[in-house]
């Protein structure tokens, strides 16, 4: 029965992406193990088929790449593939079944879903593309072992994902701990040390640690937890992007912190990174929010007339907000649809009463112009 089970499969392989690439599908068999702890079999069962999965999505992943020419190189792998393993398997068959001493192995033929993660990959590189590499700074606002562990796990997976990354360590030496364990509190201030340190994105990360002993009938051990917490700030405009959390609890010998944050810092860097390419492909879509800051005005009037300008000729612009003017300079909220560097082109050298625009400076977000005089 089994056999032509896996000839109908193949059947399907063959005549699916007739259809729709999206569709397209492979087989493959993987072994995936885990470790047997206080003979409960059942649990390292299910972890051993869990990482079978894994593996055969990296396998069928791989594959695909050896095929396709648009990948560039296998780091842009997102580790959300491999961590939603179970979406992208269609169904599998466990081959092989068996505890060896304290290490359970199991063996699973499945079918994966490769045009699902194609499609997938491909989202990820292009929004990262469109929004030009926007530079990330990754700052925990500790300095104990916990924090540069996590940090390091969390840099290493963001650089796998083709991020660039500001180098945090500068920013710790040119700041106080005082002030960097506030910016947490202050995502304005966070935004200011972003600017200065060439960061678009600033990641304000914590880490806590603990470790409480429980029995196990004779035996004492200890539940080991880690829990990252971070706030993911706009540089350019001081708001909020996304929060989130995440905590990994592993039990074992006393101060086990490591693998507790090791993999509790990858689970939360996953969401985070989710979190930042649906807010970017919201504003390849939709609209986006840029601060515009204009200066040069010799008079209020003067800047309605501007605002007049913007709304009637200047294309893109869905809404306005004036947030603060002072001694002739404006600052300017706008929804805008496109990117700041069309914003710019639009605007470089058209005339507002007898005076040009001069764009200064631009970012992801941000837009410094200045009327002649």
């Amino acid at each position: 029965m089994k056999k032509y089970i896996v000839v109908l499969m193949v059947c399907c392989l063959f005549t699916i992406p007739a259809f729709s690439t999206s569709h397209a599908q492979k087989i493959v068999q993987a072994q995936g193990t885990a470790s047997v702890q206080k003979d409960f079999v059942a649990i390292a069962r299910d972890r051993a088929i869990a990482d079978a999965q894994r593996l055969a999505v990296e396998q069928a992943v791989g594959v695909m790449i050896s095929n396709e020419t648009f990948v560039e190189n296998y780091q842009v792998i997102s580790d959300k593939i491999l961590q939603q393993s179970k979406g992208y398997i269609q169904s599998y068959e466990v081959l092989f079944d068996q505890r060896q001493g304290n290490i359970y192995k199991v063996t699973i033929q499945a079918v994966v879903s490769t045009g699902q993660i194609r499609n997938d990959l491909e989202a990820i590189r292009l929004i990262i593309a469109r929004k030009s590499k926007p530079r990330l700074m990754i700052l925990f606002d500790g300095r104990d072992q916990a924090d540069f562990i996590a940090e390091a796990g969390m840099t290493k997976y963001f650089l796998s994902k083709g991020f660039k990354l500001v180098d945090s360590e500068t920013v710790r030496k040119n700041l106080a701990h005082d002030r960097l364990t506030s910016l947490a509190r202050d995502p304005q201030g966070a935004a200011q040390v972003g600017q200065r340190f060439g960061a678009e994105v600033i990641l304000l990360c914590g880490v806590e640690t603990s470790s409480n002993p429980f029995r196990v009938g004779d035996v004492e051990m200890y539940s080991n937890r880690a829990t990252i917490s971070a706030k993911v700030v706009n540089v350019d405009t001081g708001t909020i992007i996304t929060t989130g959390s995440e905590t990994k609890r592993i039990p074992g010998i006393q101060g086990l912190i490591q693998p507790t944050t090791e993999q509790g810092a990858e689970l939360l860097a996953v969401t985070l990174m989710n979190d930042i390419l649906n807010k970017w492909s919201s504003e390849l879509t939709n609209t986006v929010e840029v601060k515009l800051f204009a200066s040069q005005f010799h008079s209020f009037d003067e800047l309605s007339s501007f605002k007049t300008f913007l709304t009637n000729e200047v294309r893109g612009i869905t809404d306005m907000r004036l947030r603060s003017y002072a001694q002739g300079r404006a600052e300017l909220e706008l929804d805008f649809q496109g990117d700041t560097q069309s914003l710019a082109n639009d605007l470089e050298g058209r005339n507002i009463g007898g005076r040009s625009i001069r764009v200064s400076e631009i970012s992801q977000n941000r837009l410094e112009i200045g009327l002649s005089p």
